[in-house]
């Protein structure tokens, strides 16, 4: 423990300005305490009240005692405080405002008493939640690095022969098969993003990768959105809108949309055999989260047990399901418009080409140089084929 000498440091009542004194009682400022110590100009900038703060506060929380210069000052003043009650104390010719205890103290939260200097420091970079891409998932093919236009060669039709007695007297009728195109060519998908040069030398995280990662990603879900719902104007077609693919209604849908049952899961699977598609391969189902929720709590089967459609597996009639905020939600049925689309499709049959051996993507410093920014456009060159628009059977249904 420090010994002091001379004066104490605590702020005599002779030394407080009149308009404080007048305010005390008469018996306080006829008692004024005789000074003992008081601190050197030398002790006076040694002295740190954030560190005794700090020491005082881990002292509190900890098992170990820990000593530093304004703690001992502390315990030196405290020997003459008539009521201590453990805190730090502070000498009044620190320049501490006699008045400070009639003021707010400091806080965090307050601008200019203490927000300032509060400072943010940054965590684990958040993502955007984009939608999920199903279509790859669910097995449709690529095809990369086109240059022209691609025609797919189909067999549109077959012979047809005649079962015939002997010596039938006419010939049998000639036939041939037939044939036809599913015909590909590039349509154009372009996006842009700009950042200023501040940003790409002050941010914390790389500008520069986030904004060309996000680029990517737009780009594949506008692919994975064609292939489902493209319109085929000025953009690819996709199964929604293709000629060809069929169109199933619920059983009990009256012309204004309906919730399906089980049996409506089924007779889709039935169609998708009654063209043959289902040896093209394994189908799979693709809808919205709100027709997955509704699948998870139909029971298949009027039973006892009551197995749920949709199944802990993700699968929907024995095969697999996925869902996607990529489905439409406003197909139209009558007078309704919020029709849930639910495609059942052999999902390999389905191609996305490209044209290229990538995606192009354009910075320019130049256009906005006026401004300080950087500017990013991307150009791709994309397009959708349904090979056998039979192997997709489509409803569309009332989640509730």
């Amino acid at each position: 423990m420090r010994t002091y000498n001379g004066d104490s440091g605590l702020l005599a009542i002779e030394q407080l300005p009149d308009e404080v004194r007048d305010q005390l009682p008469a018996s306080m400022r006829n008692a004024a305490p005789k000074s003992q110590f008081r601190l050197t100009e030398a002790e006076k900038r040694k002295y740190n009240l954030a560190r005794g703060i700090l020491t005082a506060s881990e002292n509190h929380e900890g098992t170990l005692e820990r000593n530093c210069f304004e703690l001992e000052i502390s315990h030196e003043i405290a020997r003459y405080a008539p009521k201590n009650r453990g805190g730090l104390f502070v000498p009044w010719c620190i320049e501490i405002d006699p008045l400070a205890g009639k003021r707010a103290g400091l806080d965090s939260k307050t601008a200019t008493t203490g927000q300032e200097l509060k400072f943010t420091e940054p965590g684990t970079f958040i993502e955007f939640l984009y939608n999920r891409m199903r279509v790859k998932e669910l097995g449709a093919q690529t095809v990369g690095g086109l240059r022209s236009n691609v025609a797919y060669p189909k067999q549109t039709g077959k012979v047809s022969g005649a079962w015939v007695g002997e010596n039938p007297g006419s010939d049998v009728a000639d036939s041939n098969l037939t044939l036809g195109q599913v015909p590909t060519s590039p349509k154009t998908y372009q996006s842009s993003s700009s950042y200023s040069r501040q940003l790409l030398a002050q941010a914390v995280i790389d500008v520069d990768t986030l904004v060309r990662e996000d680029l990517a990603t737009d780009m594949a879900l506008a692919a994975d959105l064609a292939a489902i719902a493209g319109t085929g104007t000025l953009q690819p077609t996709g199964i929604l809108h293709t000629s060809g693919i069929t169109s199933y209604v619920n059983e009990n849908d009256s012309g204004n949309g309906s919730t399906p049952t089980y049996p409506d899961v089924i007779h889709m699977i039935e169609q998708l055999e009654d063209a043959n598609a289902d040896q093209l391969g394994d189908p799979g189902f693709l809808t919205t989260p709100s027709m997955k929720s509704f699948f998870k709590l139909l029971p298949r089967l009027a039973n006892q047990i009551a197995l749920p459609a949709w199944t802990d597996d993700d699968e929907l009639g024995g095969y697999m399901a996925r869902s996607t905020n990529q489905v439409p939600k406003t197909g139209v049925r009558g007078s309704t418009s919020n029709n849930h689309a639910l495609i059942l499709g052999v999902w390999n049959t389905l191609v996305l080409s490209t044209w290229g051996d990538g995606f192009e993507l354009i910075v320019d410093p130049f256009r906005l140089k006026k401004q300080g920014m950087i500017e990013l456009t991307t150009f791709t060159l994309m397009d959708v084929a349904l090979k056998y628009p039979a192997a997709f059977v489509v409803s569309e249904n009332q989640p509730s």
